[in-house]
């Protein structure tokens, strides 16, 4: 039998309902109303979460939630919305409490010898009150379960867990916490990069040092977690998930997520599992209940969130001081890159054969860090600029990669995967403008989709051309709009209002490239003025070797190539999904060293090869070698896929 206690709360739900105009010969029942709901909240929902699993002892109330006082329990209240058979939160609508002091809890506990006790401590007046502690904690030796909220580490149930019980003690807390308390452990870039910025703050932020000697469970959103076990430490993360998508794209908020992945997490304990195994079991049930909200009833989903494990749920090593970028895939378990790649291509992206964070920005596709973190970046700054209805000058973006790299594809996916009803997309060609009025006329449509109540995109590819001999001539008639979102004609001013403006170098393939010219050149242009009107920056790698040590291009090549072969050449795939290749084709679109002009190159090839009436990609179907030419060198092309 597992013990539970802790911080009990009663949750308030309430839903709409629709009048009864037709039937009802009452006044109140034509108009729209509301339905109430008491449940048991806090240290009671976890109980009750772990009754599906195994006996529970836990808190007695000693009347129904809803004929509770504030006084003795903290309330919470919530408004539903309906989304498909059941109902997600649409807003939490606060507490209430006592007036002054901490809530009584009148609650009843009976003695209970437990392998295990799970303490619910919201940070609500519980770790205060000893005399309401169960006397294992004071003279046994239980597995302890910890589940804190904010405040993080203080009270005198901590003090008093660190001293008598850190061995047997597990703690679990959120990321978000931890952001609160004052880790800087950053959001929504890549799952290395939140790993990394975590072991830092263990190694030099004096607040966790009371957490280097204990087991600790990090929860990261919905999507993962980090376990730190007295300087061991482990990654849990999702493939396709970064923290916070889930939550991006439920139907609606939910509550008591963390009393699920609590929950689960002890089930799994209690039979004696594996840590891994019992952290995957808690963000599967978490993931499980937002997906499927309330019941309709409504009520919590119980018996439909806790089955087993998402297999899918990776789990790496963080090295302590890794040397370079540190990737999962550089980590144990190894992956065989080009194994790997070939089985992408074929079979499309499976999560069981290839663990690796993939992100997904609509149809752009990326599996390197490096690319993840930049774009992830960029759509970050997009989603507050839009939540923001009066901005005070536009979002200024940079764009760099090698030419072909995708440029404008990349930004206009991050866009669709932000806002794609309200983004519009306006495209302008710095290199063939000859004047000053020719970009006066691209803000003037850029104005024009404002007023049309939209969110323009400006992109301006090659924003780094010359005017005749003059390097960087253009960039001085960014710097005005840019900071103050007006541009002038002729004495006139005229406000641009809310829009983005994404600068794609065409002479500098990174932003390094791009900031480390000539200083004469970068003064005389203002590049400096420039740079600091720049909200963030992004460098798009493409698809050939970036250095020798790059290990990586073959996977960004096979993400690009079975994407292309899905949108031109559909019926080359059978039932199952598998496309139909040549191995030796597929060896030469892999290894060639170079693609002259980029992903630009690899699409000319699948257009020139001849596709149209063939049910598999032979050797037959490619072109000359000296048509191969334009974009590769087409001999060792040839030679390649004929190995």
């Amino acid at each position: 039998m597992i013990t539970v206690t802790g911080d009990i709360t009663v949750d308030w739900i309430q839903w709409s309902v629709k009048g009864d105009s037709d039937v009802s010969e009452f006044n109140w029942k034509n108009h729209l109303g509301f339905k109430r709901k008491a449940l048991e909240g806090g240290a009671l929902l976890t109980a009750r979460m772990l009754k599906n699993f195994t006996e529970v002892n836990h808190p007695s109330i000693g009347d129904e939630p809803g004929n509770t006082d504030p006084s003795e329990f903290i309330h919470s209240f919530a408004e539903l919305k309906a989304t498909g058979d059941g109902y997600h939160v649409k807003k939490f609508m606060g507490y209430t409490g006592p007036d002054s002091g901490l809530p009584s809890m009148p609650f009843s506990l009976k003695e209970h010898e437990s392998p295990i006790i799970v303490i619910d401590d919201a940070g609500n007046g519980f770790r205060e009150m000893e005399e309401r502690w169960p006397s294992q904690i004071m003279g046994g030796d239980p597995l302890i379960v910890l589940k804190m909220s904010s405040p993080l580490f203080r009270g005198s149930l901590w003090e008093h867990l660190l001293e008598e019980h850190p061995e047997k003690l597990i703690v679990i807390i959120t990321a978000d916490d931890l952001r609160e308390h004052g880790a800087n452990i950053t959001r929504r870039l890549s799952w290395e990069r939140t790993a990394e910025d975590f072991i830092w703050q263990m190694e030099n932020n004096r607040s966790l040092e009371d957490l280097r000697d204990l087991n600790v469970v990090v929860r990261i959103g919905l999507e993962g977690a980090i376990n730190y076990n007295r300087g061991d430490v482990r990654l849990f993360y999702h493939p396709q998930f970064f923290e916070g998508d889930l939550t991006e794209r439920a139907p609606g908020k939910m509550q008591g997520c963390g009393s699920a992945f609590t929950a689960a997490f002890t089930a799994a304990l209690s039979e004696g599992r594996e840590m891994d195994e019992c952290i995957r079991r808690g963000i599967t049930a978490a993931a499980r209940l937002l997906e499927r909200g309330f019941s309709s009833e409504p009520d919590y989903p119980i018996s439909d969130v806790f089955m087993s494990a998402d297999d899918e749920i990776g789990a790496v090593e963080i090295p302590q001081h890794p040397r370079g970028l540190w990737t999962i895939a550089s980590s144990p378990p190894l992956f065989d890159i080009e194994s790997v790649s070939r089985y992408i291509v074929i079979n499309g992206y499976s999560r069981k054969k290839c663990p690796l964070p993939v992100a997904h920005f609509g149809k752009l596709i990326t599996a390197d860090r490096r690319e993840i973190e930049g774009y992830q970046s960029i759509r970050n700054l997009m989603v507050e600029y839009m939540k923001n209805d009066n901005p005070e000058r536009p979002l200024c973006i940079g764009v760099f990669g090698p030419p072909g790299a995708g440029k404008s594809f990349a930004v206009s996916q991050l866009a669709a995967s932000v806002d794609p009803e309200r983004i519009k997309h306006l495209n302008f060609n710095i290199s063939q403008f000859r004047c000053e009025d020719d970009l006066i006329d691209a803000f003037h449509q850029i104005r024009d989709a404002v007023l049309e109540g939209m969110v323009p995109q400006a992109f301006f590819d090659e924003f780094d051309s010359p005017i005749g001999e003059k390097k960087l001539g253009w960039v001085k008639y960014f710097l005005a709009p840019m900071q103050d979102g007006e541009f002038r004609e002729g004495d006139s001013m005229h406000p641009l209002g809310k829009c983005i403006l994404v600068f794609a170098g065409g002479t500098s393939s990174t932003f390094q490239e791009f900031e480390s010219q000539d200083p004469e050149v970068l003064k005389e242009a203002k590049v400096r003025d420039f740079i600091s009107r720049l909200r963030g920056y992004v460098n798009i790698i493409g698809p050939d070797p970036q250095h020798r040590r790059d290990k990586f291009f073959m996977l960004r090549r096979a993400i690009l190539l079975r994407s292309m072969f899905e949108r031109k050449a559909p019926h080359l795939f059978d039932a199952s999904g598998r496309l139909r290749i040549d191995e030796g084709v597929l060896n030469a679109f892999l290894m060639i060293p170079e693609y002259r002009h980029g992903v630009r190159s690899m699409e000319a090839i699948l257009d020139m090869s001849i596709l149209q009436d063939v049910r598999k990609f032979e050797k037959a179907s490619l072109p000359s070698a000296g048509q191969l030419d334009l974009h590769v060198d087409g001999e060792l092309f040839h030679r390649m896929a004929m190995d």
